[in-house]
């Protein structure tokens, strides 16, 4: 009886073997906001739709950028710091970047390629700090007339 009663005792004070594996937490992230901007240029003007372009701080902006079908010329749009945009376009050419000097570089946010008529294409970026941001076709001879701003306002 004895045997049974200590039997019993320990069998009670037992608890079952611990699980190794801790339990499964599910961590999601908040996919960041996305921001859609459109801007084209206005056929053979050398010019931009818009002179001004407004996003709130934090997320990405997705810029859609176009050439018109009766445009006759080839252009792009580069993102830069403020008061840089004509070194980045001295810098540039329609082909692309041809080798910028490092502060021109420092000074690009985003960009998209060079694009002809008829076409578009699609940027991405994350917003910037809240500011004035400069946009520019780099395409030779184009950043004198085809330029506007981004302003970035902070997240209400």
């Amino acid at each position: 009886m004895y045997r049974l009663i200590l039997l019993l005792c320990c069998l009670s004070c037992s608890a079952p073997p611990a699980d190794p594996t801790p339990p499964a937490t599910s961590v999601t992230q908040a996919e960041p906001k996305i921001q859609e901007l459109t801007i084209a240029a206005r056929g053979n003007l050398m010019a931009f739709d818009q002179g001004e372009l407004r996003a709130r701080a934090g997320g990405k902006i997705r810029l859609t950028f176009s050439n018109p079908k009766n445009a006759s010329m080839n252009h792009n749009i580069f993102i830069v710091q403020a008061g840089n945009s004509q070194a980045v376009a001295e810098q540039c050419s329609a082909e692309g970047l041809v080798e910028p000097n490092a502060e021109a570089l420092k000074s690009i946010i985003a960009h998209s390629e060079t694009i002809g008529p008829g076409q578009k294409t699609t940027i991405e970026f994350e917003t910037p700090p809240p500011g004035r941001y400069e946009y520019v076709c780099t395409v030779r001879g184009h950043s004198q007339t085809m330029r506007g701003w981004l302003i970035v306002e902070p997240s209400p």
